[in-house]
């Protein structure tokens, strides 16, 4: 198959230690953004998807609902409009993109989460599966729409964001609220 839009799959590095790998890759493709119709994140473990977490966008909605119409029945079409800083789309936010996190359950997640009892043996094959499948879905559709599933914001629109989602509030407390105000992250003006 061959997508009206290209499809880009990125495997970041750093992102416990600041989402170094996603700002870096952020920095040097900015003269892309525009371009960028979404980012799809999966980062909780392997518990089943209930839906994404939309970044505090509701004007992508309907157009992230229309995509996942086709697996409707497996339960995963129930997305909130959640923002949050912690995994690798959070540079894409601050520029503006599109970003959807899969919420996934909890599954043994926690149990194992940096600890030495997170081995291969835990993973649930079928739920795997299942991930791609739902990712296959989510970023082929969300490819051969004719339109976007919504614009890139402005950085007017983004700090806006930032201050209806309280995300403004987790900035100041990670320190990063400065680099936000001094243009070091996010859209440029």
């Amino acid at each position: 198959l061959r997508p009206r839009r290209t499809v880009r799959f990125i495997l970041f590095s750093g992102e416990e230690q600041g989402m170094h790998g996603s700002l870096a890759y952020v920095r040097q493709h900015r003269d892309e953004l525009d371009r960028t119709v979404a980012v799809v994140v999966f980062d909780e473990g392997i518990g089943r998807v209930t839906g994404y977490s939309l970044g505090g966008r509701k004007d992508i909605l309907a157009a992230v609902q229309n995509v996942l119409r086709p697996v409707e029945s497996w339960g995963s079409n129930q997305h909130t409009a959640d923002a949050f800083v912690g995994t690798d789309n959070f540079d894409f936010l601050l520029e503006g993109v599109p970003t959807l996190v899969a919420h996934q359950q909890e599954a043994n997640y926690i149990e194992n989460y940096h600890a030495s009892s997170d081995t291969f043996d835990k993973v649930d094959i079928r739920e795997l599966k299942l991930h791609a499948a739902l990712a296959a879905v989510t970023l082929g559709g969300s490819a051969e729409r004719h339109e976007r599933l919504g614009p890139r914001q402005s950085r007017p629109e983004v700090e806006q964001l930032l201050r209806e989602t309280g995300l403004d509030k987790q900035l100041e407390l990670l320190e990063l609220w400065e680099e936000w105000e001094q243009g070091k992250r996010g859209r440029q003006p």
